[in-house]
């Protein structure tokens, strides 16, 4: 199984928790997933030497990032 999870870090330096957004069970199907919402919601398609394919929204006040990560907890 494997989750799309959301992070956000702000620009005051507050630490944020990231979310887990939805699960799917296939690697394939979670980075198909982040593709759609790279179009839809305005982010930037990424690759990442850290978390591999991502997305990013880059604001004044905020960035956020959503990955995909292999969800051990639902095996």
């Amino acid at each position: 199984m494997y989750s799309i999870v959301l992070a956000t870090m702000l620009a005051t330096g507050q630490p944020q928790i990231p979310l887990l957004v939805s699960s799917y069970g296939t690697i394939n199907n979670c980075r198909s997933e982040l593709v759609r919402i790279g179009e839809i919601r305005g982010y930037t398609l990424v690759t990442s030497p850290l978390v591999g394919y991502a997305v990013v929204r880059v604001e004044a006040d905020k960035t956020t990032t959503a990955f995909c990560i292999k969800n051990i907890q639902s095996i």
